[in-house]
């Protein structure tokens, strides 16, 4: 699969840091089928609640089926695509990263599985559900308070700790998170998460692994749906955004902290990943920003 051929939906022109609308019975792709039905990727965690009905969904080439009462969670980068939906109703949701406790990202990203879906009994339906409307509720209020980006947030967060709960419990009951291949996929997660300024390349996590780089790359393939290379570029190029939102440093500066001698290699990635120079990226979420 082809990722750079693929539409990217950015959030960045959205208010508050995320889109929510109710899922309704007409949430269905027609003929005339809008891009948003075509395999694609947002730059944003999407939360797809489904109350009642059925939906298919591709996500990164595995199938999704929801039922009534279960939530799927879809990961920034994540290629997915709506195939069917028959008599829907339920929440769809898409939220900036950023509002995220890194704690509980840290959870959902290093799951061992493409597909974060979640059969949900009827206190976790009844919670979630309350929780999306409140969201969606804050969200359209016309006479804002002045804390409502940070009620907005925590309420935002309380979805997400509930989800890390539901997956940690799930991998609990589960033997797969004792195999060897979802050991290395943690352990691979989590050196990333330290080494990413000075390891750029799959073979360096591979040595202190103690595996071939073959192995790894394969393992990481098929545990999560993306090659070794696109987390740890996601990775370096997450904490870039992060430096070019809130810092004052130059992209030059920026480069040199996250390791690239050759900065303007770092421009150039940085454009490939995010459709983007870093300067244009600079300038557009501090416009957003400075007009909310």
């Amino acid at each position: 699969m082809i990722r750079e051929k693929l539409h990217l939906f950015e959030l960045a022109a959205s208010h508050y840091g995320l889109i929510i609308s109710p899922m309704l019975a007409s949430y269905v792709p027609l003929d005339n089928v809008p891009t948003a039905f075509d395999l694609h990727r947002n730059d944003s965690y999407g939360i797809f609640l489904l109350k009642s009905g059925e939906v298919k969904m591709l996500v990164e080439g595995y199938e999704a089926v929801m039922e009534g009462s279960s939530l799927l969670l879809v990961q920034p980068g994540q290629v997915h695509q709506c195939v069917e939906s028959i008599n829907v109703s339920g929440w769809v949701m898409f939220v900036d990263a950023k509002n995220i406790d890194t704690k509980v990202r840290a959870i959902t990203e290093q799951s061992v599985e493409a597909i974060a879906l979640f059969e949900l009994n009827s206190d976790e339906l009844l919670f979630t559900d309350q929780l999306l409307n409140a969201i969606y509720q804050a969200s359209e209020d016309r006479t804002p308070g002045p804390f409502q980006m940070q009620m907005l947030h925590a309420l935002i967060n309380g979805l997400f700790y509930q989800a890390a709960h539901m997956h940690l419990k799930r991998e609990s009951t589960t033997e797969s998170t004792d195999t060897r291949p979802a050991q290395i996929v943690q352990e691979f997660k989590s050196l990333i998460k330290v080494h990413f300024k000075n390891l750029k390349r799959p073979a360096a996590y591979a040595g202190l692994l103690h595996l071939s780089v073959s192995h790894l790359n394969d393992t990481i393939k098929s545990r999560t749906g993306y090659s070794a290379t696109y987390l740890l570029q996601q990775e370096i190029i997450g904490d870039a955004q992060k430096q070019l939102i809130y810092s004052a440093k130059t992209v030059k500066e920026i480069a040199y902290n996250l390791g690239y001698v050759d900065y303007k290699y770092f421009i150039r990635l940085f454009t490939k990943i995010v459709g983007q120079s870093p300067s244009v990226f600079r300038n557009t979420r501090k416009s957003i920003l400075g007009n909310k």
